[in-house]
C-alpha cells in the first residue's frame, strides 16, 4: 500500500501538460528520489520504478523491472495495478479515452463503472 500510496502522490507531478507528455513518469520519479533525500523519508526502489515507467509502454517497463533483481514479482504486480488504476482515470479526458482491452487485472475490470461513477460524483461536486 506504501508503494502504490506514493507513486500516486508523484506519479504526475512532473507533468508539463495533460496531454501525453511522454517522459513525466521519468523526471517524476527523480523527483520522488531527490525529495525523499531531502526530507529524510524512507526511499522505496519499487515506487520509483513504477513511477518512472507508468508512462511507457508496458514491454519496455516490464523488461526494466524485471532487470533488478532486488526487485521481486511483487513489483511487477504492483506495476500493472497502478498501471491499471492511472488508466481508470483517463475518464476524465472523455467517453473514449480509456479502453478496457489494455487493462491488466481482472479487478480493474470490474471497476471501470465505478471510475465512469467518481468522474459523474467528481463534476457534480464542483459545478
Amino acid at each position: 500500500m506504501d508503494t502504490l500510496g506514493m507513486a500516486a502522490v508523484f506519479h504526475d507531478s512532473r507533468r508539463l501538460d495533460d496531454g501525453i507528455d511522454k517522459g513525466h513518469g521519468g523526471r517524476a520519479a527523480e523527483y520522488y528520489k531527490d525529495y525523499c533525500r531531502a526530507h529524510d523519508l524512507p526511499y522505496d526502489e519499487k515506487t520509483y520504478y513504477i513511477t518512472y515507467y507508468h508512462d511507457q509502454d508496458d514491454s519496455l517497463g516490464l523488461s526494466e523491472i524485471a532487470k533488478f533483481p532486488s526487485l521481486s514479482e511483487r513489483a511487477v504486480l504492483l506495476y500493472q495495478i497502478f498501471k491499471d488504476a492511472d488508466a481508470l482515470d483517463r475518464f476524465r479526458l472523455g467517453p473514449d479515452a480509456l479502453n478496457v482491452n489494455f487493462l491488466r487485472t481482472e479487478e480493474a475490470y470490474g471497476l471501470v463503472d465505478f471510475a465512469k461513477y467518481l468522474l459523474q460524483k467528481s463534476r457534480e461536486t464542483n459545478s
